[in-house]
Formats: C-alpha cells, sequence, structure tokens
C-alpha cells in the first residue's frame, strides 16, 4: 500500500552565508561576559498529550528512512543528530474518559484512558501509543520525565466524570479521596520506573484556576486555599515508597504568570512541609507578557526563598495552521523572555504533534485516508532547535550587553570534554541584520553558526576559526556556538 508522506527536505550546506556585513548598515555590537552567571538549564521538553495515543501507533514505514512514522516523530524530537534533542517529556496520566465514555468532548483525541481497571489492579497493556513515546523518549535522551494530570480518575471525581458539569460546584474531588489519587499515581510512577522510564517529577494539579467545563478536554478546578491538602497526600505517598526516593512534585502549574498565580504559589511556600519539598516552582507562560514575568519574579524575589523557575507549558493561542516563521519567531521570544525574565532552568511546549488548525504542534500529523500519513516537521520546531540542540542540561546563561533588540541569551558549558558557549539570536525584522560579538573568546578553536529561516531548517550556515561579525538573515534565529 502506498504512503504519502510528507517531509522536510534535505538542506544542503550554505558555506560563508553569514561572512558578509553590509557596509552601509550599523553593526549591532554585542558583548559576552562569561563571568557573570544566571541559573543552570535541566532541561527542554515538549507534552505527549492528545497526539502519542494515536501516533504511538503508526508503525508503517515512512518512506524510504528505514524508520516508521512514529520513529520518525520521535527522532525528530528527541534525536540530538537528526532531531532538536529535547530532554523532558511530559507523559499525560489520564483521567479514563476513553474508557468510561463519560462526559462531552468535542474531539475524541482528548479523552485519555488509565490503567486502572479496578482499585489497585491495573492493565499496563493500556495507553499503549502513548506508553510506547513514553519509552522511545526515554531511549532517545530525554532524562527527565514528568507524569502530570489534567483530572484526578473520573471514580474518584464528584461528579464520576473528567471535567465540571453546571450548577454542580466547582471543585470536583473531595479531599478523602485524595491519598486514594495519589496511590494510583504513584504506583504508576513506580510501574514506570522499573521499565527504565527517567520519571522525576509528579504533577497532580493542572491550570487550577480555570473552569474546565464539558466539551473541551479533561480538567479539575481548585481554589488555592485547597492544592496544599492535594500536594501533602501526594508527598504522604512519596516518602512511603522507597522507589520513589528520586521524584518530586511539580507545581502548581498555574496556567500564567500574572492573575492569582501568587496565591496558588504562596499555598505552597507557606506550607512548612510542602515548602522543604518543593524546590521549583512550574508554571505555564499561556496570557502572559514581560511585565507580568517580571513582577512575579520581584515577587519571588521576597518570598520564593531562592526557588528555581519551571516554565512548564506554552503554545502559542493562535487559530490557523502556520508552516511558516511568524509562530516560529513568537515561540522564539516567548523562550528567550522567560530564560531572560524568569531565569527558568527547564521549558517545554505544549505539545511535540498536532493535527494542524492552530499554532501548537513543532510538527503537524494526521492520517489522510486510505492508510496515508502527512507528517510535516515545522518552522516552530526547528526554531525550538536552535535553543534544545545547543544549550544542554548543565549549561550556565551568562551575560550579554546590548543584545536586547535581537533578544539574545547565551549558555556556557562543557560537553565531550570541550568547553563551549552557545550564543542565539532573534532577528525579527525584514532585514538583515550586522552584529558582532565582543568577548573573550581566545579559548575557543571553532565558531560554527547555524540558521533556522523561510529558507533553512536548522542548518550549518557557516565554520571559522575567528571574526566573530555576522549578518542575521531577516526573520530567522540563529545560534552561534563558539567550542575549544
Amino acid at each position: 500500500m502506498n504512503k504519502r508522506i510528507l517531509c522536510f527536505p534535505a538542506l544542503a550546506l550554505v558555506s560563508g552565508a553569514l561572512l558578509m556585513t553590509p557596509v552601509h548598515a550599523e553593526v549591532m555590537q554585542m558583548t559576552i561576559d562569561e563571568s557573570i552567571t544566571y541559573q543552570t538549564m535541566e532541561s527542554f521538553g515538549t507534552s505527549g498529550c492528545w497526539w502519542s495515543q494515536y501516533a504511538g501507533l503508526w508503525d508503517m514505514p515512512y518512506n524510504d528512512t528505514g524508520r516508521t512514522v512514529r520513529d520518525q516523530i520521535a527522532t525528530l524530537l528527541f534525536d540530538r543528530n537528526f532531531g532538536i534533542g529535547l530532554t523532558n517529556y511530559r507523559y499525560n496520566l489520564g483521567a479514563g474518559s476513553a474508557d468510561s465514555g463519560s462526559g462531552s468532548y468535542q474531539d475524541v483525541h482528548r479523552r485519555t484512558q488509565s490503567f486502572e481497571i479496578a482499585p489497585k489492579e491495573y492493565d499496563w497493556n493500556k495507553d499503549e501509543g502513548a506508553v510506547w513515546f513514553l519509552q522511545k523518549a526515554a531511549d532517545l535522551g530525554a532524562g527527565e520525565v514528568v507524569l502530570f494530570c489534567n483530572s484526578p480518575l473520573e471514580r474518584l471525581t464528584k461528579n464520576g466524570t473528567a471535567q465540571m458539569i453546571p450548577g454542580q460546584g466547582k471543585s470536583n474531588i473531595d479531599p478523602e479521596n485524595y491519598a486514594a489519587w495519589a496511590v494510583y499515581c504513584c504506583d504508576v510512577a513506580e510501574h514506570f520506573i522499573g521499565m527504565g522510564i527517567p520519571v522525576r517529577f509528579i504533577s497532580p494539579i493542572n491550570e487550577p484556576q480555570w473552569d474546565w467545563y464539558a466539551g473541551n478536554q479533561e480538567g479539575c478546578h481548585y481554589e488555592p486555599n485547597q492544592i496544599a491538602g492535594v500536594y501533602l497526600a501526594f508527598l504522604d505517598e512519596l516518602e512511603a515508597r522507597p522507589a520513589l526516593a528520586g521524584v518530586e512534585l511539580s507545581g502548581p502549574e498555574s496556567g500564567e504568570w500574572g492573575g492569582q498565580t501568587t496565591r496558588y504559589v504562596s499555598a505552597i511556600l507557606n506550607n512548612e512541609r510542602l515548602s522543604r519539598h518543593f524546590s521549583a516552582v512550574d508554571c505555564h507562560s499561556y496570557w502572559s507578557n514581560t511585565q507580568s514575568k517580571t513582577s512575579f519574579m520581584n515577587w519571588m524575589k521576597v518570598h520564593g526563598q531562592s526557588r528555581k523557575i519551571r516554565m512548564s507549558e506554552w503554545c502559542e493561542m493562535v487559530n490557523g495552521s502556520d508552516f511558516g516563521m511568524d509562530s516560529a519567531l513568537v515561540l522564539a521570544k516567548t523562550l528567550a523572555e522567560d530564560l531572560r525574565v524568569l531565569n527558568a532552568v527547564s521549558w517545554c511546549s505544549w505539545v511535540g504533534v498536532a493535527p494542524g488548525g492552530y499554532h501548537d504542534g513543532l510538527m503537524y500529523a494526521a492520517e489522510s485516508g486510505a492508510g496515508n500519513i502527512s507528517l510535516v516537521p515545522l518552522k516552530r520546531l526547528w526554531a525550538y532547535g536552535n535553543y534544545s540542540r545547543y544549550i544542554r542540561p548543565g549549561f550556565t546563561r551568562v551575560n550579554v550587553e546590548g543584545g536586547e533588540a535581537l533578544c539574545a541569551v547565551a549558555f556556557k558549558g562543557r560537553e565531550y570534554g570541550k568547553n563551549k558557549l552557545a550564543v542565539v539570536l532573534i532577528n525579527e525584522s525584514a532585514e538583515e541584520k550586522p552584529v558582532k560579538l565582543n568577548g573573550s573568546f581566545s579559548a575557543y578553536d571553532s565558531i560554527v553558526a547555524y540558521e533556522t529561516s523561510a529558507a533553512r531548517d536548522l542548518v550549518k550556515i557557516t565554520e571559522r576559526v575567528s571574526n566573530t561579525a555576522f549578518t542575521l538573515p531577516p526573520r530567522s534565529v540563529t545560534t552561534i556556538v563558539f567550542s575549544e
């Protein structure tokens, strides 16, 4: 059977593309000071929510690559040489709406299975496609797995569904069921760890401030004064299990940095036991701007007791499909801002794969009839890779002066026995931008630049041993890597 599968074209090396600097253009001067340091990066990642359960079953051949379609997707996301080398994977631990058929969902793919067939009884063959991607992500180098819940198990909710029902109140789980929910999640975590999956975090609460009514997705609302009880029940269960000694809770997974976020974070910090446990605050960057992020960080300087910030979910909330640089530039700018303003040590896109029609996935993939699969890696994927492929876990952000207009970030680290410095620059304008990097670069033996633009997908475009003057193409994201 013929398989019609779209793929990105192979791109040839374009040597010296950044060497020419127009003599009439004003050169932007930037100074990198490696002696001034900020956060140390832990991971870049994505979520398998709503796509991995079906894409994980796509085991048909992918063109003539020798890979299946699902292998191709996983390779693009997690392989560092062929793809973008993500190191974090967020696995959606579902509430079971796909098993029961309860609730109302406009999109059947937003229903999820649970492994539970009865309390403390499990069928580990369920959610087969999503589990395949979980294992594959770990095999390809995702060393940080987060198990996150949008809703408690349906049998533990007040209304028997994983959604709110109008007129039945907002909170959908009684406190006496918190412990049973924690038992389930920890049982799953132990099972996955036994498979060799590097589960690092369990996140039971997702965007607690929103109202999750029927028709959309699994979800559960919590008031700020309710979340401490949930986390304490989970902490009780975690601490009772030696097999989960390396697993932490993450939260509160607020949907934005403004609004009620400080109230949700305070609910954790004001509880002595939770405050000792939580080494970081995880929240999402939806509906947030520079001002709200700056205000949150100012608040954290007073109340946060030096906790790390992890940005655990974001996509551009815009309808319509985008295959070009528009949404790629928005992603790159949001990421740079979160690194610069929030000092985020982890950053995760909302979904790795989407069917199209929204500015969300890093690639569009869908069944197109007669067993055919369309697979389109997007500019968003490659612009994200300008960060994730070269800023590796353990790299530390260093100071950049004069790079605000290009959203410049720079990270240094040691890899394969060599010191490296990765600088990411965003040229949002329709004009070329000449730039000169200044700093103490004498210890580095090579300088390599990688470009994502309308013409190129994270392609090496120049390599040299000196000369730190570059011309950035219009509407592009460029990573310049210094190496010993």
